[in-house]
């Protein structure tokens, strides 16, 4: 399947009082374990931030916000303007366990869709979802009107949302950890607990 990860790393991690995407687990920073699940389903790639010199050591393409300071629609739109695949799986930098075998399954979703979410626990993740290319217009249309919800752009596009029993149809049984993300630091102390316990590697 030709198909790009676009991994978003644009936010300040205010929260987390430092990079959390360069924050290690199992002796790599969690973003290398994100680029190294997406190695193994997309053939290309995209990093979205604003600190270029940060993620330099990767050797992957890299972009900016066109829309500086407006969140994560800001790089959905970057990087759905860079990808030159129609098929896109979005991925926040702070997701340190993610799971290929999801993300294939919302990749093909998108002969039918124009975006595909998994829900858990009454949860939606926009920020672990396939999404086609053309949502840029969608994204571009939304941040010109300071519409800054995703799910509020859901309501114009056609969308797919998973929950766990249709997951479960497809042979996915999500764990805790396949959407775990980190914004505070008692959150990474629990990511490497949780690595420990259940012996998560990502490569």
């Amino acid at each position: 399947m030709e198909a790009t990860g676009i991994i978003l790393a644009g936010g300040k991690s205010s929260r987390m009082g430092t990079n959390k995407a360069l924050l290690r687990i199992d002796g790599k920073s969690v973003i290398e374990h994100v680029v190294a699940e997406l190695d193994s389903i997309v053939n290309n790639i995209i990093i979205v931030t604003n600190s270029f010199e940060d993620y330099a050591f990767l050797n992957l393409p890299m972009v900016e916000d066109e829309w500086k300071g407006m969140g994560p629609l800001a790089g959905i739109h970057a990087g759905l303007s860079a990808t030159k695949t129609e098929q896109n799986l979005l991925v926040a930098c702070d997701m340190p366990f993610i799971s290929a075998q999801l993300g294939s399954v919302l990749l093909g979703q998108l002969a039918e869709y124009q975006v595909a979410v998994p829900k858990i626990s009454d949860k939606i993740h926009p920020l672990f979802a396939a999404y086609r290319k053309e949502v840029k217009e969608e994204a571009k249309a939304a941040l010109e009107q300071k519409q800054l919800r995703i799910r509020g752009m859901f309501r114009n596009i056609h969308v797919k949302i998973m929950d766990e029993k249709e997951l479960n149809d497809y042979g996915i049984k999500l764990s805790e950890s396949d959407l775990f993300n980190m914004n505070h630091p008692e959150e990474y102390e629990q990511a490497k607990k949780m690595s420990m316990k259940n012996g998560i590697s990502k490569g």
